[in-house]
């Protein structure tokens, strides 16, 4: 079986007004800020190289920890943005993809956009909808 890139679109629900979010590259450089007037929407290149345990996600934006491997949506700071008081950093574990995926497919989740206190979404967040295949 061959590498499989596909696109990750992680929508975020509700975040809170006048915030920018953005992707967050392996580096640590945000991509593609924009400021919240609304749900957002971030598109997030993905690859998936078989390996014995299964697919493996990789690229420039994935990461990965003792729990796994994961993408981040930053916030205020962590956005570029500095002229707010947030700096925070949503993760989104990708153990829980889809295993029959094909190359060029979309699939896209939802998080909340804010977190218990009102800001920016934070931390680990659990998806509200599930990985679903969608057309690009």
């Amino acid at each position: 079986m061959a590498r499989i890139d596909l696109t990750l679109r992680i929508i975020l629900a509700d975040p809170p007004p006048g915030v920018v979010f953005s992707k967050q590259d392996a580096k640590n450089h945000p991509v593609d800020p924009v400021r919240s007037e609304g749900d957002l929407s971030f598109d997030i290149p993905i690859t998936l190289t078989p390996t014995p345990s299964g697919l493996r996600p990789g690229g420039g934006f994935v990461r990965s920890d003792s729990r796994g491997r994961f993408v981040y949506v930053a916030s205020g700071q962590a956005a570029g943005d500095c002229q707010t008081e947030w700096r925070r950093r949503a993760k989104i574990y990708l153990h829980d993809l889809p295993a029959d995926l094909v190359a060029g497919e979309v699939l896209e989740a939802t998080i909340a956009g804010r977190a218990k206190d009102g800001g920016p979404a934070c931390a680990t967040v659990p998806l509200l909808k599930a990985w679903a295949r969608v057309r690009s």
